[in-house]
């Protein structure tokens, strides 16, 4: 049995563990407010030793002004309110001062000690909310970002889609377009895609990708495909020449971006009149090289030595090459979201594009597609994607039913 002194000095040296160890500050004040004790805690907060703090006012050395600088009446002093009215006082806004002059955000709870009714002090616990507001403040700016970028997300993708205009469809040829944005982690790119009729009747068809990501990419996009769609209309130059032509005019009219692209013209056969196998010209600046997909699955990269890509240098020489594409056969263009991958090359990625459609050529050109998108890019990924597919009609024979419509621009149906 321990007697009631060993008790007392039992429970006392309990309660200078707990003030030794706690986190938070602790202060007791006399009736005057002058420091009676105070934890290391308070100490490690506030920057004044022991020593600088007991016998003190501690509202003139800790609590003397607010957080915008004015000074702080005592009277209005949650510490001393305690004080006053011999009840507990919360506040979870307050400022305390350290001794380097900076302040410290606290919340606090002062307790009065009250002797035979009267009030002979106070205890004050208080917390240093510095790494809490910290937090608060960091969550607010990322809530403030995800805002903002989820508008500029949606604005771009407005753009972006009002821009993906859907593609014409000729009497023998089935054009059909995808596009999948990225993540909504991600930013949006500048795919982008387009298929329209000359007034002769050949398809152009167009792919490109622009340098970067946001809403600038976007609005660069638009500019540049703009520009290529009306430099290829009205002309029978060749794809190399029109891609030049717009390369010279982005930089006089102060487009300022970098971009790939591929233009191709799909042409009749000269030598082979009415019989379903069309002439694909094309030009390449720097992007991922077409594809040519059988009925049977089989395919085959149309691998050439790729120009410079937009944006690099107006002058730079460019090169058309030439590829037949016959009845039922399918034309692929994609952009790089579809085949890169984090760790594999371009060829890696091209060699995955073409098993995923080893089992697809006779499919339907929408399952097609569909399905290809599902095998490559299940979930949406950190680059967007583009496709344009066109798949080849003998001209002798009606259009396929499952092509759907002729859709022809006006003067051309």
């Amino acid at each position: 049995m321990r007697t009631p002194e060993e008790e007392l000095a039992r429970a006392n040296a309990r309660y200078e563990w707990v003030l030794a160890n706690v986190a938070d500050g602790i202060y007791g004040l006399d009736a005057d407010g002058r420091v009676d004790f105070v934890n290391p805690s308070a100490v490690r907060i506030t920057g004044y030793p022991l020593e600088e703090q007991r016998a003190v006012d501690q509202h003139r050395l800790l609590h003397h002004h607010r957080h915008d600088g004015s000074p702080y009446p005592r009277e209005e002093c949650p510490v001393w309110r305690a004080m006053r009215t011999g009840r507990t006082v919360t506040a979870d806004d307050e400022v305390f001062w350290r001794k380097d002059g900076t302040p410290v955000p606290v919340e606090l709870i002062a307790v009065p000690t009250v002797e035979d009714g009267a009030v002979t002090g106070v205890i004050v616990s208080f917390r240093d909310l510095t790494e809490r507001r910290a937090a608060e403040q960091q969550a607010t700016e990322i809530d403030r970002l995800a805002h903002e970028a989820a508008t500029s997300r949606a604005l771009s993708d407005r753009l972006q889609q009002a821009l993906l205009t859907p593609p014409p469809e000729p009497d023998h040829l089935h054009v059909v377009v995808r596009y999948q944005p990225a993540g909504h982690e991600s930013q949006v790119g500048g795919d982008w895609y387009d298929a329209f009729m000359q007034p002769d009747g050949a398809t152009v068809i167009a792919i490109g990708d622009v340098v970067g990501h946001g809403s600038d990419a976007a609005a660069a996009m638009g500019q540049l495909r703009g520009l290529l769609r009306a430099l290829a209309y009205d002309n029978d130059e060749t794809p190399a020449t029109t891609l030049g032509r717009t390369d010279r005019a982005a930089r006089g009219l102060a487009v300022g971006t970098l971009a790939t692209a591929i233009l191709a013209r799909i042409e009749r056969h000269p030598d082979i009149p009415v019989a379903g196998r069309r002439v694909v010209r094309w030009s390449n600046a720097g992007h991922v090289p077409p594809l040519v997909l059988a009925p049977d699955g089989s395919s085959r990269v149309l691998e050439t030595r790729p120009d410079l890509m937009l944006g690099v240098e107006p002058s730079a020489e460019r090169h058309d090459h030439t590829a037949d594409l016959d009845s039922d056969h399918t034309l692929l263009l994609v952009t790089d979201g579809l085949v890169e991958r984090r760790g594999a090359d371009l060829d890696e990625g091209m060699a995955r594009l073409q098993g995923a459609l080893r089992d697809l050529g006779g499919r339907p050109l929408d399952e097609l597609l569909d399905t290809l998108l599902d095998r490559l890019v299940p979930r949406a990924g950190e680059d967007d994607v583009a496709i344009v597919a066109v798949r080849a009609y003998p001209e002798d024979r009606p259009r396929p039913p499952e092509a759907g419509p002729n859709r022809l621009p006006p003067g051309l149906d």
